[in-house]
């Protein structure tokens, strides 16, 4: 079996595995998104540097003396893949139909009047990744 067999093995054993994300109520994903603090290239690159630690890769002066630059070298590439989701990255919502619910009150001449309606039509909605 030659490496792009066992590559292309591997990757379709992945894609298979894959499931859909549970939707979360929407109050529940209201209140998780607010309390969200957005993406920080520190806190990411301190948990790599960390987790190098972890695996034996060397962060502290080098044994002959020289500055170690794993760390920085780590820092500038999680800084460099943030900046570019924050700045180029999309995000899609899809609005189903009829999850939009509105009630209006009013009158008229023969008194209060309820009206209750829905969209009707599936809409999208383009967000921002912070």
């Amino acid at each position: 079996m030659k490496i792009d067999d066992i590559a292309r093995t591997m990757r379709n054993a992945f894609i298979k595995m894959k499931t859909p994300a549970e939707i979360l109520p929407p109050q529940l994903l209201f209140c998780t998104a607010i309390r969200r603090p957005g993406m920080s290239a520190s806190e990411v690159a301190s948990r790599i540097i960390t987790n190098n630690v972890a695996l034996g890769i060397e962060t502290g002066t080098n044994p002959d003396g020289t500055p170690n630059i794993v760390n920085q070298y780590t820092y500038n590439i999680v800084k460099e893949v943030l900046n570019e989701i924050k700045r180029n990255a999309v995000v899609h919502v899809a609005i189903p139909v009829g999850s939009i619910m509105v009630q209006t009150n009013g009158a008229n001449a023969g008194g209060p009047v309820v009206g209750v309606g829905s969209n009707i039509i599936s809409t999208t909605v383009r967000g921002i990744i912070r």
